[in-house]
Order: structure tokens, then C-alpha cells, then sequence
């Protein structure tokens, strides 16, 4: 947006550096507006929807949000779990539920893998609640980076990671391209470390699996890879490895054979190298409470920072007096019904029906995800390629640059053909390609969708 009348006032010319270089990027709800006004078929809408009664016994066909059904028992919660303020962690209760979910959702086998249930359950401090992963991105990004020092992302990202990074701490971002040969980039992360290690006596990582926008899911031997090109590259640079887990999308991966279907999180935390692993998760995409705006940040410790068990809680209890604090000076406390609602849905129905409640949509989800897939793969175009994808909420389909910019495809699929998605084109980090939700996409009209998406690329050509 260009802020011409604005710029000439003594309101702006009042703002700090932040003020003046914060804005809200046009992106995702420009296209989204337009979307909701223009198309027939809209690809944009980053939540999850299905029928009610596809997720529900006793739904209707309704279009709606996808939700865990027992969430529906706690509409009238007393004005004791509504009205109070929420401690500045989050309630006890909740933060001690939550890392019991971390150590769920690991998947280590309380037998057969007990030491590493045992390790994780030991060496991460309290879950402390935020205001959605968001907020959760906006700390962990706050408490390692200083304005102009560096963070590490692939070219492919949520757009708001620059919101927060760049505009708003003031830091930079260092991209690498995210893939080579269908593969995460090995080789285009290693150049980025080393170069950013130039320039400052740390490395600070963030990755999201499965991705936003392109759904991208490492299998085991690329996580296995990514595991030792940061522990290579550790030990040759001696300096501290700060990897951020985005774990939004935690939950949906679809192609579990081969892939990693737990967070990266724990392959990092099993590590006794100075590869310092924060976890960013929440109820938003997990537990599909969208408006909660509950999120986590966890942080992984390493065994050699406390001689004992006394030295271990000390120092749990100093980071959590840090992370507090940042809480105080920015949200002061997270919302504290949607924590009371989780607390009662976890206590009252335990985490298996919970996860058993969520499969259901993750089952809806992962029908379309193979629909769509299989719809793209019949495409005969030598000016598309789809980036590979096995989970989350999306996918991205590159456009050749030298036909036809990613704005402009959108623009025209949407006036000629009703069909909305978001167009991502940044040249300078060899990106030009649409952002299609199928999260959103009623299953039945995906072949449409793609349908429509297909003439317009044959009339583009």
C-alpha cells in the first residue's frame, strides 16, 4: 500500500522506524477479498472446510469450518472459566497438558523407547502459551535475533514470516532455494549458513514442515540428511544453532510411508550438540480452534547446561521468567477461555478420542490432497511443475517466468475463469507460482477447479 496522503502529515513523520516501515502486505487477503467477491471456485482460504456431516454424526450439509465435535459441549462454560485473567504463562494446568501432548505426539513408544521419551520429557522447559503460533514466531524470532542480524529461511515461506522478521524486529532473511531435484535444497542451505556465519557468531534456522505454501514433507532420509548437514556444519563453525520448528501444520501429513510424520522438533532435541531446537505449535490448526489464537513455544535443552536435577528446574524456571516477561511487556496473557476449552476437552475426553475426532478431518483433507494431486499429474504443460508436497493445507504449482507472471495468471483465472488463489512472485527468489488451498475446495468440484485452471494456462501459452 502506498501511504501517499499519510507521508505528508506530522502523524507520520512522528513514527519510530517501525511505525513508518510496517504495513499490511496486499497478498493473501487482497486475493482472498476478490475471491469471496468474484470466483466460483476459491482456492484461497487457508482454514480447513467440509460439510458438517462429514466430520459429525448428526451434521447437516452445511459449509462450514472443520472442528473437533466436542467442542460443541462448552459454549456455556461459567463466567469462572470466561471472565478472570489468565497467569502470563498460561493456566498451570494447561502448560503441564500440553507437554504431556508434546510427548504424545512424538510417538516414542513408552517401552520400547523409553530413554527418549524419558529425555524428552526431562530436557524441554514448560510449554509457555502465546497468542497463536504467530505470536509464538514473533518471541522466538525476538529473543535471538537483533535488528540487522540474520535468520535462515527457504524461499518458499508464509509470507509473514517477513512481516515479523524483517518490518518488525528489523532483522533480515537469508533465503535459500527450498528445492533441488524434487529434494529439499542440502546444498543451497550449507551456502546459506556459511554465508550468514560471515557476518554473525550464530545461525538462526526456521523450517516448516509440512510447508506453507507448498506442503512440502521431508521423508526420513531427508530429515536424516538436514540432521547432519547442521551438525557437520556446527562442528566446523563453532557457534550456536538456533532452529525454529514451525509446527502449525503438525498433524496432516497424508503420505506416512517414508515420511517423517512427527515434528522435526525431536530428531533435533535428541541431540547433544549445541542444535538448540524451539518448538512453535498450537490449538489453531491442531485442534482447529482458528479464533483461540492459543499457540506454544517449547524450548529443547541440552543435558550438559545443569550439573543436577535442582540446577535442571533453576534453569527451566529462569527460561520461563524470560519468556514470561516477553509475554508481559507484549500480550500480557493469552486468551483464557479457549484454554479453559481445551483443558476440559483433554481432561473430560482424553487425547486418543481427541485425535480419533481430529482424524476425521484430517480424513477429508487427505482425500482431496490425493484428488488434486492426481487431477495435476494429468496436466500436459511443460510450463507448470507442482512443488512436492505429503501434508498440510496446500500445495504450489510453479509457472514459467518467461510466459506469464504468477499475478497476472491469477488475475485472469479469476475474471475469466471464476477461480481464486493466491499468486506468489518474488523474481529475486526465483518464485512465480499460485498457492492453491485445497483445504478449502469441496472435494467434488476439485476437477473443475482444475479443469478451469488448465484452459487458462492454454490460454496464456
Amino acid at each position: 500500500m502506498e501511504f501517499t496522503l499519510l507521508e505528508k502529515t506530522t502523524l507520520y513523520q512522528s513514527f519510530s522506524d517501525l511505525g513508518k516501515r510496517i504495513f499490511l502486505p496486499d497478498g493473501i487477503f487482497y486475493w482472498s477479498g476478490r475471491a469471496k467477491k468474484e470466483a466460483e471456485l476459491i482456492g484461497t482460504i487457508g482454514s480447513a472446510f467440509c460439510y458438517d456431516n462429514e466430520i459429525t454424526s448428526d451434521g447437516d450439509n452445511e459449509w462450514v469450518p472443520c472442528y473437533l465435535e466436542e467442542i460443541k459441549q462448552y459454549a456455556n462454560l461459567g463466567i469462572k472459566d470466561i471472565v478472570p485473567y489468565a497467569s502470563i504463562g498460561g493456566l498451570a494446568e494447561f502448560r503441564s497438558i500440553w507437554k504431556d501432548w508434546i510427548l504424545k505426539k512424538s510417538g516414542f513408544d513408552a517401552e520400547s523407547e523409553k530413554q527418549k521419551l524419558d529425555h524428552l520429557r526431562t530436557y524441554i522447559s514448560n510449554p509457555i502459551v502465546t497468542g497463536g503460533v504467530t505470536n509464538g514466531i514473533y518471541m522466538a524470532c525476538s529473543m535471538f535475533l537483533n535488528p540487522g542480524e540474520t535468520i535462515i529461511c527457504p524461499n518458499k515461506r508464509w509470507g509473514n514470516y517477513d512481516n515479523i522478521i524483517v518490518k518488525n524486529i528489523g532483522a533480515q532473511i537469508k533465503s535459500f532455494d527450498f528445492f533441488k531435484d524434487q529434494k529439499i535444497n542440502i546444498d543451497g542451505l550449507k551456502k546459506a549458513i556459511m554465508q550468514v556465519k560471515e557476518s554473525q557468531e550464530k545461525i538462526v534456522l526456521m523450517l516448516n514442515f509440512p510447508n506453507n505454501p507448498t506442503g512440502y514433507v521431508p521423508s526420513h532420509e531427508e530429515a536424516q540428511n538436514l540432521v547432519e548437514l547442521l551438525r557437520e556444519s556446527q562442528a566446523q563453525l563453532g557457534v550456536p544453532f538456533i532452529v525454529i520448528v514451525d509446527d502449525a501444520y503438525e498433524p496432516y501429513v497424508y503420505e506416512e510411508k517414508g515420511m517423517l510424520n512427527t515434528s522435526f522438533f525431536y530428531m533435533l532435541q535428541e541431540l547433544q550438540d549445541p542444535i538448540i531446537p524451539i518448538k512453535l505449535d498450537g490449538l489453531t490448526k491442531e485442534l482447529l480452534f482458528y479464533g483461540g489464537r492459543i499457540g506454544f513455544v517449547t524450548v529443547g535443552l541440552k543435558p550438559k547446561w545443569a550439573k543436577n536435577d535442582k540446577e535442571l528446574e533453576q534453569l527451566k524456571d529462569e527460561i520461563n521468567n524470560k519468556l514470561e516477561g516477553f509475554n508481559r511487556s507484549s500480550i500480557s496473557n493469552a486468551n483464557h477461555f479457549y484454554q479453559k476449552v481445551a483443558i476440559k476437552m483433554f481432561q473430560e475426553f482424553g487425547m486418543d478420542k481427541i485425535i480419533q475426532s481430529r482424524d476425521k478431518v484430517k480424513t477429508v483433507l487427505s482425500d482431496r490432497y490425493k484428488k488434486i494431486n492426481a487431477e495435476l499429474a494429468k496436466l500436459d504443460s511443460p510450463d507448470i511443475s507442482v512443488d512436492p508436497n505429503a501434508g498440510g493445507f496446500f500445495l504450489f504449482v510453479n509457472l514459467n517466468k518467461d510466459k506469464v507472471k504468477a499475478t497476472e495468471f491469477a488475475d485472469y483465472l479469476l475474471k475469466r475463469y471464476k477461480v481464486g488463489v493466491i499468486p506468489i512472485e518474488k523474481p529475486a527468489e526465483n518464485i512465480n507460482g499460485i498457492r492453491i488451498a485445497y483445504c478449502s475446495i469441496d472435494s467434488d468440484k476439485i476437477n473443475e477447479f482444475i479443469s478451469r485452471i488448465q484452459k487458462a494456462l492454454v490460454d496464456v501459452s
